[in-house]
């Protein structure tokens, strides 16, 4: 998800002379961050249903899902989901979708896929028929536990259980699906840090278990926390089995799991934003790194620590780990090319993700880890987080968020082909079994 935010630091008009060059320099930074400006922040969008590679056309007895948010004029938002009979259909507008005001969250599993509100704190469950109609089966609120919208820290465990993380109660919700009702609740206010916002994205569900990244953000004082951190939650028992915590880097987001049951995090600095505090301030901040929990463990390995730009030849990250399938042990994220920017745009403000400075890069999770540009793929801008889809990563570039081109990326060969074009952002490819 792209959020559009105002963020207004608080700069005092009168400065000592100690101060004024620091002080300058957060003015400038102040003026930057008064225009609207594109903060990436990503729900888990669950894949369920087959995934073996391949195939353009939904099977007897399934369907493909799309969806996508549409930003208008005024900076407002709708999202959509629609069923579609294959891939080869494209290109693909709004006109068959159902829509959701705001900027949703979306869910899918066995035969439902779930629209949760940024309006209220609802789920709204969807089925659909065999001629692709889609048709709401059922709701779920959770005004009672204090919320005022569904957050994005969402996951899929099974047909009995999901998982949704409220950063402002700083509590996981255990639900079931199928029934639609809340199971309990489990504590996170050991994720509470004072002066700094709480960010649960993206939550991941593996083997039974459900990892929630926290990260931290001022975005008034211009600050990212350091330090990456994992909860570790048994939605059966609604318990937290873990925390694994590492201060080698700062805020990491989706773990990424490999064959032998290692679970790999990228601190990407916030998605590269403790680097542009840092620029527009004339300091430095630690590299982005990859850390990894062994199987069986909830914590970091203190001896697997690898820099980022050790693996690419310099270059940071700006988007957290992605990948097309749990347990393949391959990642994706975008690295960011400060000589791909214009003249004149520097890194410190969100002003320079709004340029096609960043490219899509394969990332071969190990010891060590391995990584090379994705072949096939164009340099784009930062923006909507990519979907995996049967075994593979589904990427959508948008110079405007009017049209996207969805690109889809084979992890073994590295390399990436055009797919469809879409009306909107590209928000997430789902296959739904039918009842």
């Amino acid at each position: 998800m792209i959020m559009i935010l105002n963020i207004v630091m608080d700069v005092s008009a009168s400065q000592t002379p100690r101060q004024s060059a620091r002080s300058r320099a957060r003015d400038a930074l102040h003026r930057s961050l008064l225009v609207s400006t594109h903060l990436y922040a990503l729900s888990t969008l669950s894949l369920v249903g087959c995934s073996s590679d391949g195939g353009d056309s939904a099977p007897a007895g399934s369907s493909f899902m799309l969806a996508s948010v549409v930003i208008d004029a005024d900076g407002g938002r709708t999202t959509f989901v629609q069923a579609i009979d294959s891939l080869d259909d494209g290109p693909f507008s709004n006109e068959r979708a159902i829509e959701a005001p705001g900027n949703g969250v979306v869910l899918a599993g066995n035969e439902h896929f779930f629209v949760g509100l940024s309006e209220s704190p609802t789920w709204i469950r969807y089925g659909v028929d065999e001629s692709g109609v889609i048709q709401e089966t059922g709701r779920l609120s959770f005004l009672n536990t204090g919320a005022s919208s569904i957050d994005f820290g969402n996951a899929w465990v099974s047909s009995e259980l999901a998982v949704s993380v409220l950063s402002d109660q700083a509590t996981a919700v255990v639900w079931n699906p199928s029934t639609m009702e809340i199971r309990g609740e489990v504590d996170l206010s050991h994720l509470v840090q004072e002066g700094f916002d709480l960010e649960v994205w993206t939550t991941v569900a593996h083997n039974g278990l459900v990892y929630v990244p926290a990260r931290y953000a001022d975005w008034q004082g211009g600050r990212i926390r350091n330090g990456v951190s994992m909860t570790i939650i048994d939605p059966v028992q609604l318990s937290v089995v873990g925390v694994a915590e590492d201060d080698r880097c700062a805020s990491g987001g989706r773990i990424v799991f490999d064959d032998a049951g290692y679970g790999y995090v990228m601190g990407d600095g916030r998605t590269y934003s403790i680097h542009m505090f840092a620029n527009a301030l004339g300091g430095t901040a630690p590299d982005n790194c990859i850390v990894r929990i062994a199987p069986g463990e909830t914590d970091f390995e203190e001896d697997y620590f690898y820099a980022l730009p050790s693996l690419t030849g310099g270059l940071q990250s700006i988007t957290e780990l992605e990948t097309g399938r749990q347990g393949s042990g391959v990642a994706f994220s975008k690295m960011f090319y400060p000589n791909e920017l214009p003249e004149g745009v520097q890194p410190v403000s969100f002003e320079f993700w709004n340029y096609p400075a960043h490219k899509m890069w394969r990332i071969e999770l190990g010891d060590p880890p391995t990584a090379r540009e994705v072949d096939g793929i164009p340099f784009s801008t930062v923006g909507f987080t990519g979907s995996a889809f049967r075994g593979r990563l589904f990427s959508g570039e948008s110079p405007d968020g009017n049209t996207t081109e969805v690109f889809e990326i084979d992890p073994t060969t590295g390399e990436a082909a055009r797919r469809f074009t879409m009306d909107g952002f590209f928000y997430g490819l789902y296959e739904l079994s039918r009842p």
